[in-house]
């Protein structure tokens, strides 16, 4: 069986081009992200990178057959960070 691909994120000064980029290939997916933009605008852009992935179809989920499980057996979203004020 082969391995798939690795997942590296990174903390990456991108110049002001973009508050986070992504590069994918067959041997890794490579996240980088501008923490120099303010919070809202890396939210905004991981979300639409991750969503267009999904849309494209370059990501699906592989747990959607017979045995799949339904949403809500998946563990609880993480706690909020503490200087979040939640």
């Amino acid at each position: 069986m082969t391995e798939g691909p690795r997942v590296r994120v990174r903390a990456k000064d991108l110049r002001g081009e973009a508050p986070v980029a992504l590069r994918d290939s067959l041997s890794t997916y490579d996240l980088a992200i501008d923490f120099s933009w303010p919070p809202e605008r890396i939210v905004d852009a991981l979300t639409g990178v991750l969503q267009e992935c999904v849309d494209s179809r370059r990501w699906t989920r592989s747990n959607t057959g017979e045995h799949a499980q339904p949403d809500d057996d998946l563990p609880s979203a993480a706690a909020p960070h503490p200087e979040d004020g939640y």
